[in-house]
């Protein structure tokens, strides 16, 4: 998703300049006030992208799409919150069972939920 950089570096020019009526500085109460009100902005804008990325990328006419249930080692470790590196040491360490296509190693979606609900206090 590419979101409207320019947006923001528009704002955050505003902001850094300080003067927005005529040259005159503003004081530190409203300065918390634009700063608020630009991020305001900011988060909207993204928001809106967001939603629009979503919308565009939804199935047509109620159609399911196929999920993957094999999933690289980054996708893995997104899926469960962990870095790459992190779980290419639990592969390493032989702690996540994996999937081997050749050179290419997976790990099954199944299995992240298992080690999931297994590791629930």
């Amino acid at each position: 998703m590419q979101y409207r950089y320019h947006i923001l570096h528009d704002y955050y020019s505003l902001y850094n300049r300080r003067q927005i009526v005529s040259g005159q500085r503003l004081t530190r109460k409203r300065q918390a006030k634009i700063r608020r009100a630009l991020l305001d902005g900011v988060v909207a804008v993204i928001r809106q992208q967001v939603i629009a990325d979503m919308a565009a990328a939804a199935p047509k006419n109620g159609a399911k799409t196929l999920q993957a249930r094999l999933l690289t080692a980054e996708q893995a470790a997104t899926y469960i919150g962990r870095t790459p590196g992190a779980m290419r040491q639990l592969i390493y360490r032989r702690e996540i069972p994996v999937v081997r296509i050749g050179r290419n190693v997976r790990i099954d979606m199944r299995d992240l939920d298992k080690i999931i609900d297994d590791n629930k206090v």
